[in-house]
């Protein structure tokens, strides 16, 4: 990607129709065993009130996202949009794109008095880790404990 195409990188609200972009995005980077189905894509309710989820797109082209959704957590409740997952074309990371989509979600959520962001990051997920710490994001006094049953 040249700098005239980097220039061009729309970000926009993810909608129903990326549905299937996403999911081949995701499939190219090598993920298959991640979360996301057609069926988890569905359930986000892209563009309803609580999904602000964005897309990259060059030309037409997604080549990044990033899911989120809003949640009222803790007592008191506090409305946190939560970062569900994001991800870059491999063949383009490194350009930006990641930047400029949690660019938009800050913005965003600043623009509806959102004060907190929560990104869900895998322990083990040490690039992603200095990505998002790279934008600011610190390590929460949140302890997260899960409850899992065999299938």
């Amino acid at each position: 990607m040249n700098k005239t195409e980097q220039e061009a990188v729309n970000i926009r609200p993810m909608t129903k129709d990326d549905i299937h972009a996403v999911l081949a995005l995701d499939w190219k980077a090598g993920r298959t065993g991640s979360l996301l189905s057609y069926k988890d894509m569905v359930a986000l309710n892209l563009g309803e009130s609580l999904n602000v989820s964005f897309v990259a797109e060059v030309s037409g082209k997604i080549l990044g996202f990033v899911l989120t959704r809003l949640a009222y957590l803790m007592i008191p409740f506090t409305e946190v949009c939560i970062v569900q997952g994001m991800l870059v074309d491999p063949d383009y990371q490194g350009r930006g794109i990641g930047t400029k989509l949690f660019e938009k979600l800050f913005e965003h959520c600043h623009s509806q008095g959102i004060n907190t962001i929560r990104a869900l990051v895998e322990e083990r997920n040490e690039e992603l880790q200095q990505f998002v710490q790279g934008l600011g994001f610190r390590r929460s006094r949140i302890v997260n404990y899960d409850k899992t049953f065999e299938r």
